[in-house]
């Protein structure tokens, strides 16, 4: 991926001036991406240039104090269920986040986190340093999201079978037509005159799989999304509040619809269960305590499948405006969003001025 010093000879080369940038040609033909996730589509729809610098470029997101913080609490709410329940006590649930930093911290991957440069006054020379008071208070910040959590759910009260299954990687096949789909009329009657339709690839991993048990017997299935980040603020309008609930399930109801298309796939499997609940389980909020929020999709499978045939088509949308985008096979056909926070901004400044879109001041 470096960049192409270029002919001496030839001035005009803007990779010869700025041979520290990256210039698009390092990284050849913009390729079509091989699938899509849930956060890469969400990528997509907020950020088209994010989208090609991160997984068409395959330029990696340095890893930050917030989403080092995420990645151990995951960890931490992942293997307390490995204890017995008796043993799931808030002690023990911090200390697998402690163990987990402690074999962590000082990897190449978080280390950076909390260094800092410093010049020696007597030599010039540049030390580094290590914070200890600022990783300190990170990780205390970790902990009273662990201890947030546990004040909303006791893990110690969630016994057989659940959780039914934890980390679960899911992925389907989708028809790039999304009225083919598994559910709908013409999919099924496709079966038959068009047995193989063209599809997409969509995959991702689910935090946690709960059985929930209701009336008559019957069980369905809940996807459980831990985020450790503060739960929105439904201080508005109702319309408006409800499209950033929404929003907000937009990634679980993808994990929904991959595991209705692998039901549907083994639909002789007598321990397929239909997947009917969406929980968002916010370890924080503008209060501070979490604050779980739940969705029911439908209490039958016709409705359930009429909410997930939006998303599959949704997914189909943004998988040929992609195609459409990967054609033109040009970086500037990629368009930079105007969220500040967005890793957009950031890496642009990595590439040779007016070799990637920017807005015009």
């Amino acid at each position: 991926m470096g960049s192409d010093s270029g002919d001496e000879t030839n001035n005009t080369d803007d990779r010869t001036l700025k041979e520290d940038l990256l210039h698009p040609d390092d990284f050849g033909p913009i390729p079509h991406p091989k699938h899509l996730s849930p956060s890469s589509a969400m990528t997509f729809k907020e950020c088209p240039q994010s989208f090609l610098f991160q997984y068409l470029y395959k330029i990696k997101q340095p890893t930050n104090k917030i989403l080092a913080k995420g990645s151990m609490c995951h960890s931490a709410l992942e293997h307390v269920f490995d204890l017995d329940p008796k043993d799931r006590t808030l002690e023990n649930l911090q200390n697998l986040m402690r163990v987990e930093w402690a074999e962590n911290r000082l990897e190449e991957e978080y280390r950076f986190l909390f260094e800092e440069e410093e010049e020696d006054a007597e030599t010039g020379s540049t030390n580094v340093r290590r914070d200890i008071n600022a990783e300190r208070e990170w990780g205390q910040s970790a902990l009273q999201l662990l201890e947030n959590y546990y004040q909303s759910e006791d893990p110690r009260t969630i016994l057989r079978p659940n959780p039914h299954k934890r980390e679960v990687w899911v992925s389907a096949d989708l028809t790039v037509d999304s009225s083919l789909g598994v559910t709908t009329p013409a999919g099924r009657a496709a079966t038959k005159t068009q047995p193989n339709p063209e599809t997409f690839k969509v995959r991702g991993i689910i935090d946690r799989l709960d059985i929930v048990r209701e009336a008559q017997r019957k069980v369905a299935l809940k996807v459980i999304d831990y985020k450790t980040g503060k739960a929105p603020n439904l201080k508005y309008s109702p319309a408006m509040n409800q499209k950033i609930f929404e929003e907000k399930f937009y990634q679980l109801k993808i994990y929904a619809l991959l595991m209705r298309e692998k039901t549907h796939a083994a639909a002789n499997d007598k321990d397929s269960m239909d997947l009917r609940y969406l929980k968002l389980h916010f370890l924080t909020s503008e209060e501070g305590p979490a604050k779980p929020w739940e969705m029911d999709l439908g209490e039958n499978q016709e409705i359930r499948d009429d909410e997930l045939q939006k998303v599959h088509k949704d997914l189909s949308q943004i998988w040929m405006d992609i195609g459409a985008l990967v054609d033109k096979q040009d970086p500037k056909a990629f368009q930079h969003c105007d969220r500040p926070f967005c890793f957009c901004h950031v890496c642009r400044d990595r590439f040779v001025p007016g070799t990637v879109w920017e807005r015009p001041e």
